[in-house]
């Protein structure tokens, strides 16, 4: 235990360092506030461009044309069917909502700890993704 500091507060407690996000300055920082020192460390992203080999890149464009059906429905240990054939299911769903738009509308104005808001917004970004796929709950 000798890598412990030896200059601990009197009440014990030890200052933790606090991710602060800068708000103003040029690119992605991260400041950083140790022992009321502030450290800001630059944020980069590295990445690289990954030439395939052409075995590969020929087996890909394989896979992506070829067109896979299951001769037989995927089931579980109890035989409950887990993956059936898409072109057996029918494209037309509809997702329907746990809320009714008086509820949804009324979630809204509720504050953003409340969960009946973030129901309602997960509510809004539903119709957002799917359109007039979506259904209200009947009241």
């Amino acid at each position: 235990m000798s890598n412990l500091p030896n200059d601990l507060p009197a009440d014990g407690q030890v200052n933790q360092a606090q991710p602060v996000t800068p708000t103003s300055g040029k690119g992605k920082e991260r400041v950083d506030v140790v022992a009321g020192h502030q450290e800001v460390t630059p944020i980069t992203e590295y990445t690289r461009n990954v030439d395939l080999e052409p075995e590969v890149e020929g087996w890909l464009e394989k896979l992506e044309k070829e067109q896979t059906q299951l001769t037989q429905p995927v089931t579980d240990d109890k035989g409950q069917v887990i993956l059936d054939n898409s072109s057996k299911q029918s494209s037309g769903f509809k997702v329907v909502l746990p809320l009714t738009k008086d509820e949804v509308e009324k979630g809204l104005h509720h504050k953003v700890i409340d969960s009946i808001r973030w129901l309602a917004e997960w509510c809004i970004r539903m119709m957002k993704m799917f359109g007039n796929k979506v259904a209200y709950r009947r009241s």
